[in-house]
């Protein structure tokens, strides 16, 4: 009888196959109209509805959030996220709300709008 090794991913409970060094992918059941979010630890939850390309398109979407959030550009709070587009930009905070949206100028925008600077970034990336 043979030994069968588990995967880390089968160990700890994220998708070997999405994941990369670093960076586990966890699938999970997210709110509706998200497909994936990036954390501040470096993981990152995709909506396990999603097809396998909505997983691979929001993940390498994420990545650039990660890469924003190593290189001091992208910061975030269940209150606030804060973008500082370079070393010699004023960093400049949002007020996240409770329902999804972040004040912005005096208006309510949808969390991961286009119009927001690190999301415009991320898409670009991406």
């Amino acid at each position: 009888m043979a030994l069968k090794l588990k995967t880390p991913g089968e160990l700890f409970g994220f998708n070997d196959e999405l994941s990369r060094f670093g960076r586990p992918v966890f699938e999970k059941d997210l709110d509706s109209n998200v497909i994936a979010e990036a954390n501040r630890d470096g993981t990152t939850f995709v909506d396990k509805k999603a097809s396998k390309k909505q997983k691979a398109d929001s993940i390498a979407h994420e990545d650039e959030h990660h890469d924003q959030m190593l290189q001091g550009q992208l910061s975030y709070t269940d209150d606030s996220v804060t973008w500082k587009k370079d070393t010699k930009s004023p960093a400049r905070v949002y007020t996240r709300l409770d329902n999804g949206m972040i004040e912005a100028a005096g208006k309510k925008v949808k969390e991961g709008a286009h119009g927001f600077p690190w999301e415009a970034d991320a898409y670009k990336n991406s």
